[in-house]
């Protein structure tokens, strides 16, 4: 007797166990349905294009197998924006990284208008990008500009920031990085704030400084978060477009051009949509490495 109840109750649970994976399909499904059709299959659609040579206009296209890879790959151009692309990650990265940390212990407090201060700073990172980009366009202005303008009561002759091969790159990465410390630092005042002050009362209880809080338990705590930041940052980084694209459109003499960057003149200028989809999937490869390895390189300093 005490067999068949227990037989019908754990076929009782298997029917039930089926039903849940039945709904929790049901239920997900509006949203992978949209993922599959906007992002999985022109995934795999720019991947079979790599392997063409296909023109738009005429609705052409011809099979050419790896040559459009081999001809990146040759391409002097192709290595300036792969070198290009990999000193805008570096630059931008870890300044950013920096400048939002900053920003979060420094708003991690209470006093009045503290709010209204996060949400300044928070700001441009709801600025568009466009209008900000023609803004700062007019800021870096050599003549008229509040960058020179504020160089000149300092001394400093005033700089063609955007017109010089010297100076484009480093602008550039400026911009950026005051777009978006705002949510890096959002990230990281969440991550502070999680942290229980039990943990700052015992370390000053045994004559911590705020150096030694800072390094022995604000920061170990907060690795999860940086790695996480990191990641998302370097991913957002090498696909770098629309900053490049108003603020210099890849100059001067290609010193900011980036890998998107090609990507779109490739593609919508000079309708070459099989050599675009080339680089897209090198890149789309590329960052799927350095994921991995920034996964299992950082991964053992995430344990507690």
């Amino acid at each position: 007797m005490a067999v068949g109840t227990t037989s019908r109750f754990q076929e009782f649970r298997a029917e039930l166990r089926r039903s849940e994976v039945k709904w929790a399909y049901t239920l997900i499904l509006p949203a992978v349905l949209p993922l599959l059709i906007f992002t999985v299959l022109p995934v795999l659609g720019a991947i079979g294009l790599s392997f063409t040579q296909f023109d738009a206009f005429s609705a052409t296209m011809r099979w050419i197998g790896t040559d459009n890879y081999g001809e990146a790959f040759r391409n002097d151009l192709f290595r300036t924006t792969i070198r290009n692309t990999l000193q805008f990650t570096v630059g931008f990265v870890p300044l950013s990284m920096a400048v939002g940390f900053s920003a979060a212990m420094l708003l991690n407090r209470r006093f009045r208008g503290i709010s209204f201060l996060r949400g300044a700073y928070y700001l441009p990172v709801l600025t568009s990008t466009i209008a900000m980009g023609i803004a700062w366009m007019w800021l870096f202005q050599p003549q008229v500009g509040l960058v020179s303008l504020a160089l000149k009561l300092f001394g400093v002759t005033p700089k063609d920031w955007l017109n010089s091969p010297f100076t484009a790159m480093p602008a550039v990465i400026g911009v950026a990085v005051w777009k978006a410390f705002g949510g890096t630092m959002l990230i990281y005042l969440a991550g502070l704030q999680g942290i229980p002050e039990t943990y700052y009362d015992a370390a000053k209880v045994d004559g911590c400084g705020r150096f030694q809080l800072l390094r022995y338990i604000t920061w170990p705590l907060l690795r999860p978060v940086t790695f996480y930041l990191f990641i998302i940052g370097m991913i957002d980084s090498l696909q770098v477009f629309d900053l490049v694209m108003i603020m210099t459109e890849g100059g001067p003499a290609f010193r900011t051009t980036t890998i998107v960057h090609q990507i779109y003149l490739n593609a919508f200028k000079f309708n070459q949509m099989g050599y675009a989809s080339a680089m897209a999937v090198v890149l789309f490869i590329a960052i799927a490495v350095l994921t991995f390895f920034n996964w299992k390189f950082f991964s053992s300093s995430l344990e507690y």
